[in-house]
């Protein structure tokens, strides 16, 4: 790969900077950042950070619009280490001496190929908005990613502009963004999100009512995206995403418990419980959302015969590696409920663990069974907080099932 000389420059000046990590943290300018991630020699992906001191202990987040992920902090030698809380990921960074710059590099630990990618970061005080456009793209609009491809996947993009700032996120039978944040200026945009396991900027133009631009996923994919103004659009009917397709039963054979044991579902646990059957991953911040709904749901109907499942697909195929990730996953996310491991994280292999279905096209899926073990519902995707009005009529509806069903 051939860099240019703004990367040349980036890489070499994360080496030359010299701090002492006792002394720099603790006097870091208070306030808000600006990060760049370095994707590759083309491509910066910009996030926000925030810095804050509450009683006299440094406090770092990550800003992605209404999202605040809390960072903990550690000290690892001269250098400062900051986790996210709920990903396998992390960023590693040195305090330049004037304390309103600093370099470093995200490592992300949920790919088949660690990643390590240099970033840089510096104080801007104050959120700075660009001057608003003759145009405000707030509202839904039907949205078509690779429109030229053999392949198009339709979206639904929703988005709130205030003078010249705009957020929101995209809706796909998969799942959602999340929460992408951005500005905007005279007719063109960009917005971008950045969760430890994600790094994603959308630039866009505005053409009367249309829009037409860029979507940027990690260090590599690249595709365009086309969308027109469309307060109805909406995307097919779940039910007819994944569907129960014969009477074949569940395969459990090779599915473990985090003991690494063979899982046994005719256990008298699940006797005559509804069961939701979570199939994700502690890759995909999709998954996070839906757990932490499930979670909630759990507590409230566990004692009315609710039990939930979450079955892992994880990166890499030793099986002693995927346990451990899930057993840090359970742990961060206070997951009181059964997690299991059934395997690599391949939508085909998870079919094939699922044959009662047409198949498993995204992670997450849920399937919720009644106290007779009948197949009643099956989610593909997940909708969450960041699709606003839509996570809530999601959640209503995953709980109007469940309720039913514990009352039958």
């Amino acid at each position: 790969m051939q860099l240019n000389m703004r990367q040349i420059c980036f890489i070499l000046s994360f080496f030359m900077v010299q701090i002492s990590f006792s002394q720099g943290i603790k006097s870091v300018e208070i306030g808000h950042w600006k990060g760049e991630l370095a994707m590759n020699d083309r491509l910066f992906i910009p996030f926000l950070i925030d810095f804050s001191n509450a009683q006299n202990k440094i406090q770092m987040e990550i800003r992605n619009a209404d999202e605040r992920i809390e960072m903990n902090l550690s000290i690892q030698q001269d250098s400062v280490q900051a986790n996210f809380p709920e990903v396998d990921a992390y960023l590693k960074f040195k305090l330049a001496e004037n304390k309103r710059e600093i370099r470093g590099y995200w490592v992300n630990l949920n790919k088949k190929v660690i990643t390590k990618i240099p970033f840089n970061a510096w104080f801007i005080n104050e959120l700075i908005e660009m001057a608003p456009n003759t145009s405000n793209i707030t509202g839904r609009w039907k949205t078509t990613f690779s429109p030229n491809s053999q392949e198009p996947e339709i979206a639904v993009g929703i988005f709130e502009q205030v003078a010249g700032t705009i957020k929101g996120t995209f809706l796909t039978e998969t799942g959602d963004y999340r929460y992408l944040g951005g500005t905007i200026g005279t007719n063109k945009f960009m917005m971008s999100t950045f969760n430890g396991s994600w790094a994603f900027m959308f630039e866009g133009r505005v053409v009367g009512d249309s829009l037409y631009g860029d979507f940027y996923s990690g260090q590599k994919y690249h595709t365009n995206w086309v969308a027109v103004r469309d307060e109805n659009a909406k995307l097919r009917d779940e039910e007819s995403l994944t569907y129960v397709a014969n009477n074949k039963p569940f395969q459990f054979e090779k599915v473990l418990n985090l003991k690494g044991k063979k899982f046994d579902f005719t256990n008298q646990k699940f006797k005559n419980k509804v069961v939701v059957f979570q199939i994700m991953g502690t890759w995909c911040p999709n998954c996070i959302d839906e757990t932490k709904m499930l979670n909630s749901f759990y507590a409230d109907f566990k004692d009315k015969g609710l039990e939930v499942i979450a079955i892992g697909y994880e990166v890499g195929t030793n099986p002693k590696q995927q346990i451990k990730r899930l057993k840090a996953f359970k742990k961060r996310l206070g997951i009181p409920y059964e997690v299991l491991l059934a395997g690599t994280n391949d939508k085909n292999f998870a079919s094939e663990q699922f044959p009662m279905l047409n198949g498993i096209m995204s992670f997450p899926t849920s399937i919720i069974i009644d106290r007779k073990g009948k197949i009643r519902y099956v989610h593909t995707g997940f909708s969450g907080p960041a699709t606003g009005a839509e996570y809530l009529k999601l959640k209503t509806k995953f709980q109007n099932e469940i309720e039913g069903l514990l009352n039958e």
